[in-house]
């Protein structure tokens, strides 16, 4: 027996070795040529948590759009993974014009590290997108690998993010009102503890149930329902699916495809692809494509559209509609796209 406990633990620590071994490019790796060198950068992007942000003015109702106060367009991306040109960011910029904010779902960078902290920034900086303010929320990409995984200061001094979410998880899960828009981002990654759960569980419906006649639209790096082939967060659908079919709309990544079902919609801006799951479940399916979606809101209508990256072409389109409390209460979807469609590459 003595020596069955010695067997086991030097297996243990041979596995760890193996994984360690076969993991440690993809955990700390670096590109071999940098395309440029530059010790410092401004990592500073503009965030809600501001006293200032372009484009916005803070009122009591939420930031109010100094350009048009009765519409609000913004774009969300899915992951990224430094996959995005300064071409690309003028290219949408072009196709969508005017545009006053932009989102992203987590894993905007490749890895936490300050070569693509970097490169992020120098394809950003001098772009379309350069002074437009950015929601956002780390994705696994954004955490430090190790024994245990952390979100680093330098992210959260990259994206100053209200510090309205629950206790530890200040900066990266929260809200931003508008007039018309409560926009939720929550931190999945950082999802570790059983009470970690039940602390954001309970703060997400406080944050949804308090919205009034706002749309309310989530955002978050895992998806509820995945369109990944064994991708599936147990986990993550066993807690929040309830709560999230309370918002009008909302977004994940992760899994590199387009799905969507309802108020959930997966999706994915980056080069990477992985397998799709095609459930008959989503109404709307789509791999081996790039994405990006443009949301409009005004009056009491929500119009999200999404296109392909490349060629700007419109995918999917769905209107959601806000019925008058003095009329009828909740909301009408519009799908108008044809139910079923797939697009593979």
């Amino acid at each position: 027996m003595r020596y069955l406990k010695w067997i086991i633990v030097i297996m243990l620590l041979a596995a760890g070795a193996t994984i360690c071994a076969l993991r440690w490019q993809a955990w700390f790796g670096m590109p071999a040529e940098p395309t440029w060198t530059q010790d410092t950068l401004n990592y500073r992007f503009h965030c809600f948590a501001d006293d200032s942000v372009p484009g916005f003015i803070a009122t009591p109702a939420g930031w109010q759009d100094t350009n048009d106060s009765t519409i609000l367009r913004m774009v969300l991306f899915g992951d990224v993974h430094n996959g995005l040109s300064r071409a690309d960011y003028d290219t949408i910029a072009a196709r969508l014009e005017p545009i006053d904010m932009y989102a992203q779902v987590g894993d905007y960078l490749e890895r936490n590290y300050f070569y693509y902290r970097q490169l992020l920034f120098h394809q950003v900086d001098s772009s379309a997108f350069a002074n437009l303010p950015i929601l956002t929320t780390p994705g696994n990409h954004e955490y430090q690998k190790g024994l245990f995984q952390t979100i680093e200061y330098s992210w959260l001094s990259m994206f100053r993010n209200p510090l309205n979410g629950p206790y530890d998880f200040r900066g990266t899960t929260y809200y931003v009102d508008f007039p018309k828009l409560r926009f939720i981002a929550m931190d999945t990654q950082g999802l570790n503890r059983l009470r970690d759960y039940t602390r954001v569980l309970t703060w997400l419906n406080k944050t949804i149930a308090s919205a009034g006649d706002r749309f309310v639209i989530v955002m978050m790096h895992h998806p509820v329902f995945s369109c990944g082939k064994g991708r599936q967060n147990i986990l993550l659908n066993l807690f929040f699916r309830g709560a999230l079919k309370k918002a009008d709309l909302v977004f994940a990544g992760h899994d590199h495809g387009y799905a969507r079902r309802l108020p959930f919609i997966d999706t994915n801006s980056s080069p990477k692809f992985y397998t799709h799951n095609e459930r008959s479940s989503f109404t709307r399916i789509g791999s081996g494509r790039r994405f990006y979606e443009l949301i409009t809101i005004s009056g009491q209508t929500l119009l999200l559209q999404t296109y392909i990256l490349e060629s700007g072409e419109l995918y999917d389109e769905v209107l959601i509609v806000k019925h008058d409390a003095q009329h009828l209460s909740g909301t009408e979807v519009f799908d108008l796209v044809d139910s079923c469609a797939t697009i593979t590459q």
